[in-house]
C-alpha cells in the first residue's frame, strides 16, 4: 500500500485544522448568540444594529465585483428604522398598527426621493431594495419573535429556529461529507447533496425536539405541530443557505467576507436564520394566533 505524499498529508492536515476551527468558532458563536437572546432587548438591539452594519458592508463589497452599487444610507438608516419599528413595545401598546409595514413604506418613499434627487439610478434602487428585504427586514423578526407572545415563551420559541438552523447545518455537513452522492443544486452550490439535505432535516428535527423537551410548556406549539415546524424550519434554513450561495455565485466569491475563522463572512453564518426566524414567527401566528 502506497504511503500518502507530503502534499496529500498537508492537505489532510489543513482540512482537519479547518474543520476544528469551524467547529470551535461555531460553538463559541452559537453560545454567544444564546446569551444575547437570553439577556434580551438591551443586548439584542445594539447587536442587531452591528450585524446590520457588517452584513450590508459584505453585500456592498460582493455586489461591487459585478459593478453594482448600493444605497448604503437607505440600507443602514432605513434598517435602523425597521428594527426600531419591530420593537415589541410598539406592537403591544398599539396592536392595531402594522408598524413594520409603516416602516417599509417610509423607507421606500425615502429611497425613491433619494433617486429623484441623485441620479435616478434604477439598478441601484432595485438591488438596494433587494438587500433591504434580505437583511434589515428579516432581522427585525428576531426582535418580534423574542417577545411573542411574552418574554418567557418568546425566548424558548426563538430557540427553535436557532437550534433547527444549527442542527441542520451540522447534520447536512457531516452526512453530505461521508454519504453524499447526488448533487442538490450543482449550479449554485456544488458541494451540497440530497443526502446531506435529508441528514440536515433529521438533525433539525432532533434539535427542535430537544428544545421542546427542555422548554416543556414554554413552547407554544403542540407536539403534532412541532413535527411540521421542524421540517419547515430545516427546509427554510437550507433555502436561506442556498440563497446566499446563489448571491456569492453571482458575485464570483467563495465567502461573503472574513468575519469568523473557518466560516467566512457574517452573512455566511446568518443566512439560515434570515429565513428560519421569520418563518417561525409566521408559523406561530398560524398555529397559535
Amino acid at each position: 500500500m502506497e504511503k500518502p505524499t507530503q502534499q496529500e498529508q498537508a492537505r489532510a492536515k489543513s482540512s482537519s485544522d479547518s474543520l476544528a476551527t469551524r467547529f470551535v468558532s461555531s460553538i463559541i458563536g452559537f453560545a454567544l448568540l444564546l446569551f444575547i437572546m437570553w439577556v434580551g432587548l438591551p443586548l439584542i438591539l445594539p447587536v442587531l444594529i452591528g450585524i446590520l452594519w457588517l452584513a450590508t458592508a459584505e453585500l456592498r463589497d460582493m455586489l461591487r465585483l459585478r459593478g453594482i452599487e448600493l444605497n448604503m444610507q437607505f440600507l443602514r438608516w432605513g434598517g435602523v428604522v425597521m428594527l426600531l419599528f419591530s420593537l415589541p413595545q410598539l406592537h403591544h401598546i398599539y396592536p392595531g398598527i402594522p408598524w413594520r409595514e409603516v416602516a417599509l413604506g417610509l423607507v421606500l418613499i425615502g429611497a425613491f426621493s433619494y433617486e429623484l434627487l441623485y441620479g435616478a439610478n434604477i439598478p441601484r434602487f432595485a438591488f438596494s431594495l433587494m438587500a433591504f428585504l434580505y437583511v434589515p427586514f428579516m432581522l427585525g423578526y428576531l426582535v418580534l419573535l423574542r417577545y411573542t407572545p411574552d418574554a418567557v415563551q418568546g425566548f424558548w420559541t426563538l430557540l427553535l429556529p436557532l437550534f433547527a438552523s444549527f442542527s441542520t447545518d451540522v447534520g447536512a455537513y457531516f452526512v453530505g461529507k461521508y454519504f453524499g452522492k447526488r448533487k442538490l443544486a450543482p449550479s449554485i452550490s456544488p458541494g451540497k447533496t440530497v443526502e446531506g439535505s435529508i441528514g440536515g432535516m433529521v438533525a433539525g428535527f432532533l434539535g427542535v425536539l430537544l428544545i421542546a423537551a427542555l422548554a416543556n410548556a414554554a413552547v407554544p406549539f403542540r407536539w403534532v405541530e412541532l413535527l411540521a415546524v421542524s421540517l419547515l424550519l430545516s427546509l427554510s434554513a437550507q433555502l436561506g443557505d442556498l440563497t446566499e450561495s446563489m448571491l456569492k455565485r453571482y458575485c464570483g466569491v467563495k465567502d461573503s467576507g472574513a468575519f469568523l475563522p473557518g466560516h467566512g463572512g457574517l452573512l455566511d453564518r446568518m443566512d439560515s436564520l434570515l429565513f428560519s426566524v421569520p418563518l417561525t414567527y409566521f408559523l406561530l401566528r398560524i398555529f397559535v394566533g
